[in-house]
C-alpha cells in the first residue's frame, strides 16, 4: 500500500499538470474537472503498465489504483492552495473570513 501510495504522488504531479492544461482550454466544465483529473490518472497509471522499469513490484490494479489517487490528489491539492475569494454563511465578522473576503468595509 505504501508503494501505491508514494507512486500516486510521484505521478500526481502529472496528473495535475494536465489537469490544468485541460482546464485552460475552458471546453470542459468546472464541474467535471475532479473527473477529467481521475481519468487522467488513471490514463497514466495504466501507461505505466507497458513501463517496467517505473515501479516493478506493483500490480497491474495496483497501477490503477495508484492512477486514480494520484487524479483525487491533483485536485485536493490544487483546490486547497487556490486563492479563495467570496464570503462564508457561518462566518459572523470579516475576521474571521480571512483574506480577500468580499464583505463591504465597515
Amino acid at each position: 500500500m505504501e508503494q501505491i501510495i508514494a507512486f500516486a504522488a510521484v505521478i500526481a504531479v502529472i496528473t495535475g499538470a494536465l489537469t490544468e492544461v485541460i482546464k485552460r482550454t475552458k471546453k470542459v466544465p468546472k464541474n467535471f474537472i475532479p473527473l477529467v483529473s481521475m481519468v487522467i490518472g488513471l490514463v497514466i497509471g495504466g501507461v505505466t503498465i507497458f513501463i517496467p522499469e517505473i515501479v516493478s513490484e506493483l500490480s497491474v490494479a495496483g497501477r490503477l489504483l495508484a492512477g486514480l489517487i494520484s487524479g483525487l490528489m491533483a485536485t485536493g491539492i490544487w483546490e486547497t492552495f487556490k486563492d479563495k475569494k467570496g464570503s462564508s454563511k457561518y462566518a459572523k465578522s470579516k475576521d474571521e473570513l480571512g483574506g480577500n473576503s468580499g464583505l463591504p468595509k465597515s
